[in-house]
């Protein structure tokens, strides 16, 4: 593998062991970029060094970050930085209260873009900050409603004060204590753009359900992120009953999360003040099990659910999934935004999963 020469700037990436994080560090590293990246850990990131980004190791520079919520806890990671792309907000459903879930997100959001404003310095071009879909989603919308950048999440954070009051079941409050936290992460974006007119660019990208294959396939099932677990337990036959539909529903490819979010930082002017939803279009799990079901036929314990039902779909010659979409007139999410701005379509879902399951081939079901 031959390494790029380096093209004198330097990105931070906040989370960088993170799914997200841990693509777009590599992928900058690929361009050129030098990196520093956050953790709350160094040793957490000791994979990543040892494994994908030891080819550019004098171009990584890891600072540790305990409590991202903490006065001036970036004061140090982002001086002399050309760019930075805030993703540090982890998916977590064990957390599912506002003090653990939703505060840590807004928290993390002003100090990050408070250090960025004070200590950067002028070389600084733009912040990116990695939002979710689920921070402009809304429940309860029409039938045949297209989502976009233009809605905003009206229901999540007042849900989110009210789940004593509402009674909300303890196994439900953990996905509204998310969706409260990227819609209160997200005002807390603009506010502050609004507020302080900073000298550098800001923009938000807005990621449905991510999948993809990891930078670093885990030790172990029990430490996948998230939105790969339901693909996992269907790909390992961990379980005989499909998962219920995860979130929204929609996915994106986490290479085409970290493509949006590095287009952004490089065509700033463009992107300033702008959202853009990163989302490929439907995800059904019995779309997954029919993919994986035609692919490894060998794994016999591929829940078979109702084969080809519940999506539309398209075929190759040789009888093989190669899309899925919608029906006609259902709701959905946009991406359009984002495909006409980069000039590239999405990688579609189909090659998604194959991908992933590719990649986490070496576990072996269990944790």
């Amino acid at each position: 593998m031959s390494i790029p020469a380096s093209n004198g700037k330097v990105v931070l990436i906040t989370g960088i062991n993170g799914y997200i994080g841990s693509k777009i560090g590599l992928d900058a590293l690929s361009r050129g970029y030098s990196i520093r990246g956050t953790s709350r850990s160094v040793a957490s990131t000791h994979d990543l060094l040892a494994g994908p980004f030891a080819p550019y190791a004098d171009r990584v520079e890891i600072f540790e970050v305990p409590d991202i919520t903490a006065p001036k806890a970036f004061d140090a990671a982002v001086k002399g930085v050309h760019g930075i792309f805030h993703v540090a907000s982890p998916v977590n459903f064990a957390l599912n209260t506002w003090d653990t879930v939703v505060v840590p997100a807004i928290g993390g959001t002003n100090t990050l873009l408070t250090s960025a404003l004070e200590h950067a310095g002028s070389q600084l071009e733009a912040v990116v900050v990695t939002s979710s879909v689920i921070a402009l989603w809304n429940r309860g919308t029409p039938e045949g409603y297209v989502t976009t950048e233009a809605d905003e999440n009206t229901w999540a954070i007042e849900a989110a004060k009210n789940v004593d009051a509402d009674g909300i079941p303890e196994a439900q409050r953990a996905s509204i204590m998310y969706a409260a936290s990227k819609a209160a992460a997200l005002r807390a974006v603009w506010e502050f753009r609004d507020t302080h007119k900073p000298p550098f660019s800001v923009t938000t990208i807005h990621p449905s359900i991510v999948i993809g294959p990891p930078v670093v396939v885990p030790s172990s099932p029990s430490k996948l992120n998230e939105t790969l677990k339901p693909l996992y337990s269907i790909f390992a036959g961990l379980t005989s009953v499909l998962p219920t539909k995860f979130g929204s529903g929609a996915t994106i490819d986490v290479r085409d999360v970290s493509r949006v979010h590095l287009w952004a930082y490089e065509n700033h002017t463009i992107a300033d003040g702008e959202k853009y939803i990163a989302s490929s279009g439907i995800g059904p799990n019995q779309g997954i099990a029919d993919v994986l079901r035609a692919q490894y036929p060998e794994r016999k314990n591929i829940p078979t659910g109702e084969p080809e039902t519940g999506y539309v779909f398209k075929k190759d010659a040789n009888g093989r999934i190669v899309e899925i979409s919608h029906f006609p007139g259902t709701s959905r999410i946009s991406g359009q935004k984002a495909v006409e701005a980069t000039g590239r379509e999405w990688i579609g879902f189909p090659q998604s999963i194959l991908d992933t399951a590719k990649a986490l081939e070496s576990l072996n079901g269990g944790d």
